[in-house]
This record gives C-alpha cells, sequence and structure tokens, in this order.
C-alpha cells in the first residue's frame, strides 16, 4: 500500500494557525467525552558524553486515536537546546499515521517539530479563549524562543492583545521577540529587565521556558490574571513557584493524570502546595461546558499545558485530510 509522504514545507502550506486552533479545541472536546483511546508518554532526556555536562536534550514520544478517525497516531518530538551552536533547531521529529483499520503506515509527516510547535500555541490560544479575560492589556511572555512566538501568534488569532512585554535570560533573545511581535500584529511590545517585571501588570502571563527552577512567586500575579504553563513537559522542569498555584482560584489541566506525573501540578502536588480536591479539572471538560472557567474578573487561573497525544493525533488529522484535498506530498510504496 503507498505511504503518503509530506515535506515540512507542504505540512507548513496545508493549515493555517485558526484551523490548527479549532482542530485543538475540537481534540480537548474528544477527550473529555471520552472518545479517545490515549496512551501513556513516553519522555526520556538524553545523557550527555561526558557526566559534568548538562544533558543533551529530550526525546517524548506521544500517540492517541480520537474515535471515527481514518488514522491512529504516533508522533517523536526532539528538543536538543545546544543545537543553534552547530547551525543546527533546537526542535526535530515526525509523525507517523497508521490505517485504523488494517494498521498498515498511512502517511510519514516528517515536520521537524513544526506540527508540535503548532499543536502546542494552538492549546495556549485555546486556553486563553476560555480562560483568560476578553481584552488582554498586557500579555507577558516568559522565555523568548520558537514556542513563544507560536503561543504569540495563536493567542492573538484568539484573544485581542493590545502590548506584549518579553522577558528572557537573554536579553536580545526578548528584543528580537519583541521586535517580532511588533512587525507580527504591530502591537505595542517591550522588554523587561526582570521576571517580576514583566508579570506585575500583565493580565495573561505565558511561560515556555525550560527551567528546572520556579520564576514566577504569587505575590507578583495581580488579581485576574490568567497563567499559562507550557514548559514544564518532563518532571524536572517547573516554572511556577508553588505558591502560585496555591493561591490559585483555578487549577485546570491538560489532562490531569499526566500533570500529575509531570508539569506544574505534579510539582504542586509533591509538596503538598496543593491537593487533586484543589484541581478544578481539564481544560476539555471546560470547553464542553461541565466545569466553569473563568467566573469572575479576579480570578487567578493557572492552566498546565503538558501536552497531549490527542494534540497530535488531531493535527496530524488535519493535515492530512488538506494534503490529500490539494494534492499534496507524494506516495511511495512500503518496502
Amino acid at each position: 500500500m503507498p505511504v503518503l509522504i509530506l515535506t515540512e514545507d507542504e505540512i507548513r502550506q496545508a493549515i493555517s494557525t485558526a484551523e490548527a486552533i479549532d482542530a485543538i479545541e475540537s481534540a480537548f472536546s474528544a477527550l473529555s467525552h471520552g472518545r479517545v483511546t490515549l496512551p501513556g508518554v513516553i519522555n526520556f532526556t538524553i545523557p550527555p558524553p561526558y557526566p559534568a555536562e548538562p544533558p543533551q536534550g529530550d526525546s517524548h514520544v506521544k500517540g492517541a486515536y480520537i474515535a471515527g478517525a481514518l488514522d491512529f497516531v504516533i508522533k517523536v518530538a526532539n528538543s536538543f537546546p545546544n543545537n543553534p551552536s552547530l547551525g543546527l533547531p533546537v526542535g526535530s521529529g515526525l509523525m507517523l499515521a497508521f490505517d485504523a483499520f488494517t494498521g498498515a503506515l498511512d502517511a510519514i509527516l516528517i515536520d521537524n517539530g513544526y506540527l508540535t510547535d503548532l499543536r502546542t500555541g494552538a492549546a495556549g490560544a485555546v486556553a486563553a479563549r476560555y480562560l483568560a479575560p476578553e481584552t488582554i492589556r498586557q500579555a507577558a511572555f516568559i522565555g523568548s524562543g520558537t514556542q513563544a512566538r507560536f503561543q504569540f501568534r495563536a493567542i492573538a488569532t484568539a484573544r485581542h492583545i493590545s502590548s506584549v512585554i518579553a522577558w528572557s535570560r537573554n536579553p536580545a533573545n526578548a528584543e528580537r521577540l519583541a521586535r517580532d511581535v511588533m512587525d507580527d500584529r504591530g502591537c505595542d511590545a517591550q522588554v523587561a529587565q526582570t521576571v517580576e517585571e514583566a508579570v506585575r501588570g500583565s493580565d495573561l502571563i505565558i511561560t515556555t521556558t525550560p527551567s528546572q527552577q520556579p520564576l514566577i512567586s504569587a505575590e507578583w500575579v495581580q488579581p485576574g490574571a490568567t497563567l499559562i504553563a507550557v514548559g514544564s513537559d518532563t518532571p524536572q522542569k517547573q516554572e511556577l513557584g508553588l505558591s502560585v498555584l496555591a493561591r490559585a482560584d483555578v487549577v485546570i489541566a491538560d489532562s490531569l493524570s499526566q500533570c500529575a506525573e509531570f508539569g506544574e501540578i505534579h510539582h504542586a502536588l509533591q509538596a503538598g502546595a496543593v491537593t487533586l480536591d484543589d484541581i478544578s479539572g481539564e481544560l476539555g471538560d471546560v470547553i464542553v461546558g461541565q466545569i466553569p472557567g473563568r467566573t469572575a474578573d479576579d480570578q487567578i487561573i493557572v492552566c498546565d499545558l503538558t501536552g497531549v497525544g490527542v494534540q497530535d493525533a488531531a493535527i496530524a488529522g488535519l493535515v492530512l485530510e488538506k494534503a490529500r484535498l490539494n494534492e499534496l506530498g507524494w506516495r511511495q510504496e512500503a518496502p
């Protein structure tokens, strides 16, 4: 059976940010309705050649099947922070789609991590759509890499952002992000010298760093703020102080079972700062109306996004649908 092969350029052509957001919203809805077969996540860190050096990078294997879909999907995404020094991008990876009726390989999406970035940004937009204020006077971006840009473009599609303030450990990177934001949407953007400066006064705070130490303290967060935590996708990573989750009025997980294993909720549970009873529910439950999202203007809301396999299945399914419609890619006989 011929296998459809799609390159990153073809994948980028296939779908828009707005389409990705709608697909990810539907994916979380399906998850809430129990229509998703979702295996556990495989996360592993690639050790360095010498013990004293930091890890080379992380690899994540996720997958899912959404009831009624033509394919089930398995995704491999890698993140190697030192790659830019070698002239290589930080992210790489691919997605494999298998026929849900026969199990035969149906398609290879050589996206080099693009779809992971896009679906992660889209999840941030969905969280903002349901949890953030209608108008965001100031959005703080903690972290200035590729994912910060995906988050900005997606959230700006779902919500109006008046101004942006960016922080990075490397001020030059924060300045580049601010310039990109102004070029992209024309909104005001500035650089913060500290995380505290960025967080104070912001209606929306998005964290996209690989930090293994908390960056944000509860006393910096103003009433009514929404925090979307994206970076903590392994048990070692943490961006929010324990006091942030303890103080929050609403805490939402993308997948509660997953967030209990890694993510911001994981750290808070381990330290006893919160219990499972303090977690309001999952993003999909908010989307389908099983639980409320924001019910008061002064609520502090935390959304812990660790990245769920159903997002990969949904985004791959959308790409394949559009690729077949527009005759993208090429087919090759499987060996």
